[in-house]
């Protein structure tokens, strides 16, 4: 009885060490379509850790910005974890800084702040930082619109009241 408790402990071992390696079991495509087929059937959740794994096993992938944006989305706009979707945009400002949607994920970390957590200092900051970094981007309208109204209800802003009048 002994020597088959020891064979069932080793076996036990091996099969958690080989579940516990820390390489990917799929390539940063392999993750992309999984997590697509994941977000398809509406489960979230695990799209999200789908996606984490491309993220986390290949960082410098070109999948990777655009994996950290569709995370930063699925948490604002399905799960409504609104600080998990800001840290995702964070996550794209602070280590991939150079790449072209990190204008994008800062402006949306203002729009988060203003326009679901009604945060409206932080959102003014998050707006002004945007500003600042990005003078020429073609989101700064929108931003500096978002900040002249901040706080304002639909009929109280003049550009809209013609449409909100209109649907009464």
């Amino acid at each position: 009885m002994g020597k088959k408790l020891f064979i069932a402990v080793i076996i036990t071992l091996l099969v958690l060490f080989i579940g516990c390696t820390k390489e990917p079991v799929k390539t940063a495509q392999g993750y992309w379509d999984s997590a697509r087929e994941y977000f398809n059937n509406s489960d979230y959740e695990q799209t999200v850790r789908e996606y984490q794994k491309l993220i986390k096993y290949y960082p410098q992938d070109t999948l990777t910005v655009r994996t950290l944006f569709a995370v930063a989305e699925i948490y604002k706009n399905n799960l409504k974890d609104y600080d998990n979707s800001i840290g995702s945009y964070n996550k794209i400002i602070e280590q991939y800084a150079d790449h072209s949607k990190a204008p994008n994920a800062m402006f949306m970390i203002g729009y988060i702040y203003a326009n679901d957590l009604n945060d409206l200092d932080n959102a003014k900051k998050s707006y002004t930082k945007f500003i600042e970094a990005y003078p020429d981007h073609m989101l700064v309208p929108s931003a500096n619109w978002e900040i002249q109204n901040l706080g304002k209800s639909l009929d109280e802003i003049p550009q809209l009241q013609t449409i909100t009048k209109g649907s009464n």
